[in-house]
Parts: structure tokens; sequence; C-alpha cells
């Protein structure tokens, strides 16, 4: 029996999601601790913003991956209608957990790098806003048919 690319990929795909999502999961479990300290701070520190940052980006990432092992899982046992509902379902998990979690996740990790006043962090704060303007452009430009 022949495996072709796309099922090969789905099969490393699947198997991976398991020790990711469990890893992330302890990673927020070892760090929460740590970020509930930081939530409550009056004045956070560089190493406090940090922490928030891996909290915040490791639980987004388990939520994020946790929800598209589903639409895999039901491309590789040949459900196209669940997987065609969960991938369309899909794009609201990843506002929310892929870009909102990984911009807040980023935002802390500048936020200790400008507690440290490491240079460059303007730099990072131009990119910010310019990336919003080329995100709101491209879809814009889909959205006329540009694209």
């Amino acid at each position: 029996m022949a495996i072709d690319a796309q099922r090969l990929a789905e099969m490393l795909s699947l198997s991976m999601t398991i020790p990711t999502v469990i890893l992330a999961v302890s990673v927020v479990y070892l760090w929460l601790p740590a970020a509930r300290k930081a939530i409550l701070a009056d004045n956070r520190n560089a190493q406090q913003w940090f922490i928030l940052g891996v909290v915040a980006g490791f639980l987004g990432s388990t939520v994020d991956n946790l929800y598209w092992l589903f639409p895999w899982s039901a491309s590789y046992i040949s459900e196209p209608d669940i997987f065609e509902t969960l991938v369309n379902t899909g794009v609201y998990f990843n506002i929310i957990f892929r870009q909102g979690f990984g911009i807040l996740a980023a935002y802390c990790h500048v936020r200790a790098a400008a507690s440290t006043e490491l240079p460059k962090v303007r730099l990072v704060n131009h990119l910010l806003v310019g990336s919003y303007a080329v995100g709101i452009a491209y879809v814009a430009l889909m959205t006329i048919g540009w694209f």
C-alpha cells in the first residue's frame, strides 16, 4: 500500500500533536505560579513580562493544537463533511488562540526587552504598527479581487 505525501504529512502531524500539547501544558503548569505573581504585581520587571509571554504563548498553542487535532483527524479517517465544518470554524479559534495569544505573547516579550533597555524596541513597535497596516491592506486587496 503506497502512502502519498499528504497522507504521510497528516500521520506525522497527528502523531506530533499529542506530545506538543502535553509539553505545552507542562510549560504552562510549570510557569503558572510565577505568572500569577506577575499578574498581581504592581510594577512588572523584565522577567515577569517574559514569564507572562511564555504562559500566554504556550496556552494559546495548547488550545490551537487541540482544536486542529480534530479537523485533521477527520481528514485522516476520510470524513470530508466533518473536516470542512471544522476547518470553516477554525478561523474563530485562530483569531483568539493563534493570533490573539500570539500577539499577547509577543507584546509581553517586547515589554520584557523594553524593561531591560535592549536596543531596537522602537523598531519592533514600528514593525507592529506596520504589520497591521500590511495585514489590513492584504485583506482589502483580496476583497476587491486583486488576488
